[in-house]
């Protein structure tokens, strides 16, 4: 027993090491060392169950530190959870956006059809789309317009509209392709940044990917409001990628009371981090926001009830 007592001592002892390592190796503003910061809900989790566990075997510095690392999470994440939903405007008009990241690799577009079918988006923002996705969706999509610049290679980006469409793919920060657009859907507009920023994989991806998104912000300050950006940002809001996109933009988070919305991975239910994002003007209201069903991809798509203000 006392052998049984002196080896969870010491796998206690590692896993609390471990964690307050990953945990605050997500402080240094340096690539690798930057990656560990999108994993605070999971760093928060573990804490507290080591803390827990730790109480009645380790020696209490080891409790402590578990707990002072639960704590410093917990105060990482609450900005971000604690915030309530905005009102909705008076007057507006519902609008539906569907944001799907299909996965180029993924052959199930006839669950993308459904979806589209079943939801029947007034808006549709697609990433990761090539020639044959494009294809494969047109019976869904027939009707609505379109902007697109289809590729292989994980980059491709779509945006449909049931109402008019005005815009152009452009360039922003690197030369990946965004769609920059206005729709009209009623009597109410919407300008709309749709994009994908290539994820941080090396320390000149990271370079390139806060790059876009500066640049991203910008553009979006000389659209008529209101103004969404949308895509999957390979950022999670508590990230300071976001944060800086969040505050150079002045636009709100459209997951603001709707809890932790995670997309990604679809596999690996624990590691699951939000990181589909669609950025709103702050005078737009959402009703409703949900994470779709599987589709093929690695990520889950996201269904908002927006409520645009009447201008």
């Amino acid at each position: 027993m006392t052998q049984i007592r002196r080896a969870a001592t010491i796998a206690i002892r590692v896993a609390i090491g471990g964690l307050v390592a990953a945990a605050f190796t997500a402080f240094l503003p340096i690539w690798p060392c930057s990656l560990f910061e999108h994993f605070r809900v999971q760093y928060l989790f573990a804490a507290i169950v080591l803390a827990a566990v730790a109480h009645p075997l380790a020696p209490r510095g080891w409790f402590d530190a578990a707990l002072i690392t639960a704590v410093i999470q917990l105060c990482m994440l609450a900005p971000d959870l604690q915030r309530a939903r905005r009102p909705l405007p008076a007057g507006g008009v519902p609008v539906r956006l569907l944001l799907a990241n299909v996965l180029t690799a993924n052959e199930r577009y006839a669950d993308v059809r459904d979806l589209i079918t079943t939801t029947r988006p007034d808006l549709v923002g697609l990433v990761e789309v090539d020639d044959i996705w494009l294809a494969e969706l047109e019976p869904a999509l027939a009707g609505y317009q379109r902007l697109a610049s289809p590729r292989s290679d994980n980059l491709g980006i779509a945006l449909y509209a049931r109402g008019s469409l005005d815009g152009a793919i452009e360039a922003l920060g690197t030369e990946w392709p965004s769609v920059v657009a206005t729709v009209t859907l009623a009597n109410a507009r919407l300008s709309i940044v749709l994009t994908h920023p290539i994820p941080p994989i090396s320390a000149a991806h990271e370079r390139a990917q806060i790059r876009q998104l500066d640049a991203i912000a910008a553009r979006a300050l000389t659209l008529p409001p209101p103004v969404a950006i949308a895509g999957d940002l390979n950022a999670t809001p508590w990230s300071r990628m976001f944060l800086r996109l969040v505050a150079r933009s002045g636009l709100c988070d459209s997951r603001a009371g709707f809890g932790l919305q995670t997309t990604f991975p679809t596999n690996l239910a624990l590691l699951g981090i939000p990181i589909d994002h669609v950025l709103l003007s702050c005078d737009v209201g959402v009703r409703d926001r949900r994470i779709g069903p599987a589709i093929g991809s690695d990520h889950f798509p996201v269904i908002l009830d927006l409520v645009l203000p009447i201008r």
